[in-house]
């Protein structure tokens, strides 16, 4: 039998606390650790569709990339979707292990995973803190591609409707910066690293200047260079503990849609 306190452990040991950013409210949100597990559901983020699929997989566990809150909280209000879930979870007997900004630090965490994803071959970290950790990650093609062909494989491999994007002076695309979600506070990085692209989500308008014809900066969108991270936790997790029922979401959590 698997309880709650061995998975934390696991967990945390690949991606410590004390990595994750000041703001970020990481680690277990709620549960108690001697709890037996019947069940782990990963997941990007945490949804009303994603509790009821907890509950049809008998999953008492939830492991999400993004916490329900950030910051101090001090009571519930029913009035708030995001009160109300964490009510109807801890209602359900489903505990919260949220792993944020620690796992985006982590040496095969967000950004790697997105290299592979991409095809690009990792070669180490855009930003490093502490040499063994670190924000962001480059990547390089065995053989440059052309502009279009770099952009149409962008929205293949992430099933992309559109993508938001300034030219750089590169006519091919070899060396590529990435960061999972909100990333662009890396761009100086990536100039420096002296990549052809750089990749992130969330990129304020002005970001865009920066870039324009020194560096290809693309907005691919921030469930779409995250999600993939929940199949890593899952994968992780069958590694640790083969006999512990493990699942990924199946359901699109993202909130956005797309008129084209």
């Amino acid at each position: 039998m698997i309880r709650l306190r061995e998975v934390i452990t696991a967990l945390e040991a690949w991606a410590p606390p004390q990595w994750a950013d000041s703001y970020d409210n990481v680690g277990l949100l709620w549960g108690d650790p001697d709890m037996p597990l019947s069940g782990v559901l990963t997941t990007l983020d945490i949804t009303s569709a994603v509790l009821e699929e907890a509950r049809s997989l008998h999953a008492n566990l939830i492991v999400s990339h993004h916490p329900l809150w950030f910051g101090e909280k001090n009571r519930l209000h029913w009035g708030l979707p995001a009160d109300r879930l964490t009510y109807l979870l801890i209602q359900a007997g489903i505990s919260v292990y949220a792993i944020h900004t620690n796992i985006d630090q982590a040496p095969d965490g967000v950004s790697y995973v997105l290299c592979k994803v991409l095809d690009l071959r990792p070669v180490g970290f855009l930003r490093t803190n502490g040499g063994t950790h670190g924000a962001g990650y480059i990547g390089e093609y065995p053989q440059p591609l052309e502009a279009e062909a770099f952009l149409r494989h962008l929205q293949k491999k992430l099933e992309l409707p559109a993508i938001r994007y300034t030219a750089g002076s590169q006519p091919t695309i070899r060396r590529v910066g990435v960061c999972g979600g909100a990333g662009s506070f890396l761009l100086p990085e990536a100039l420096h690293a002296g990549v052809d692209a750089f990749l992130t989500a969330d990129i304020p308008y002005h970001r865009f200047f920066e870039a324009e014809g020194r560096i290809w900066l693309a907005d691919i969108g921030h469930y779409e260079s995250e999600r993939w991270i929940a199949q890593i936790f899952a994968d992780f997790l069958h590694q640790k503990f083969p006999f512990l029922p493990v699942f990924t979401t199946r359901i699109r959590t993202s909130p956005i849609q797309h008129w084209i």
